[in-house]
């Protein structure tokens, strides 16, 4: 805490909470394309009206992306450098500034996606109620999601390669192999707050004037148990991971390694979160519960500040 501007930590806890809508931004493409492809069983005005509501947020919150990832890279030269001579010499076609570089490239193309994809939408006959989709409809859709999804996916990649060279004894596969094994753990996570936001932007669009002639109860309750599955896969893995390597440094002999015991208690509202829109799934998501969804995005922000609310403690 002391080591570093107080302006720089700020800065980097409001990173933190501004990583959710990102993180967000990434996956809602896919829960798109998902949604889009559920709508051959009879449902595909559904699945078009909610994939295009979803494609305007994820499209606003994109731009997120590039500005927390050059953020990142001023945080890190602040910190070697200073404040004053942070960009001197900086170049974004430098080998150690290309992840910075190429990842928000990367945000821009998934951003352009889904511009298009809204485009598209706009002049693709939209499906009629219980239809299933017909040919030429659903095909543009789904592949600006799938491109949107892939840009996000390389853009969450991108920051951790290393272009200027490759670490000593490790080859290109086992690089690659590293960096995309631990891109596919996070963006996984990503899963929680895009459902949470799907959620939200439900609950949003079930409160405004004339939201029954958008869709039915029926389609509503469809819809919200849809998103709090997508909420509730989003960090189990993580927390059943982490909470056994917790469970099993307990069960030995000696005192915990250092930090283990922050990182239990900052598992206590991630845990949590996850056991709300748990609730909300499997109690059939009824709008009577959505304020579930927003004590889970309270707690998974509680979460993600833990570590700047015990460095301020200390």
């Amino acid at each position: 805490m002391q080591s570093i501007p107080f302006w720089l930590f700020c800065w980097q806890w409001i990173a933190a909470v501004l990583n959710l809508g990102a993180s967000a931004a990434t996956a809602l493409p896919v829960i798109m394309a998902f949604s889009l492809l559920t709508g051959r069983r009879g449902n595909a005005r559904l699945g078009a009206l909610g994939a295009r509501t979803l494609a305007r947020f994820a499209a606003g919150l994109s731009l997120l992306g590039p500005l927390l990832v050059a953020g990142a890279l001023l945080t890190l030269l602040t910190a070697m450098r200073g404040t004053e001579h942070a960009l001197d010499g900086i170049s974004p076609w430098l080998p150690a500034v290309l992840p910075t570089t190429t990842a928000v490239f990367a945000w821009l193309a998934g951003t352009a996606c889904l511009v298009l994809y809204i485009m598209v939408d706009r002049v693709t006959p939209e499906p009629h109620a219980r239809e299933s989709w017909q040919p030429g409809q659903l095909r543009p859709r789904v592949t600006f999601a799938v491109l949107a999804a892939l840009c996000f996916f390389a853009a969450r990649t991108l920051p951790n390669w290393p272009f200027a060279a490759l670490p000593g004894g490790l080859g290109m596969g086992d690089v690659a192999f590293a960096v995309l094994s631990n891109t596919l753990h996070e963006y996984f996570t990503s899963f929680a707050p895009a459902g949470c936001l799907a959620l939200f932007v439900l609950a949003f669009l079930t409160r405004r004037g004339g939201s029954a002639s958008l869709f039915t109860p029926e389609d509503e309750h469809s819809a919200a148990r849809w998103c709090a599955l997508w909420a509730m896969i989003g960090y189990i893995p993580r927390v059943i991971d982490r909470w056994g390597l917790v469970i099993g440094f307990s069960l030995r002999q000696g005192p915990l390694p250092q930090g283990m015991a922050d990182q239990a208690l900052a598992l206590v509202p991630l845990t949590l979160a996850v056991a709300c829109w748990t609730a909300l799934f499997v109690k059939g998501a009824p709008r009577k519960l959505y304020w579930l969804n927003s004590v889970g995005a309270a707690l998974l922000v509680l979460a993600l500040s833990f570590p700047f609310l015990l460095l301020l403690g200390r």
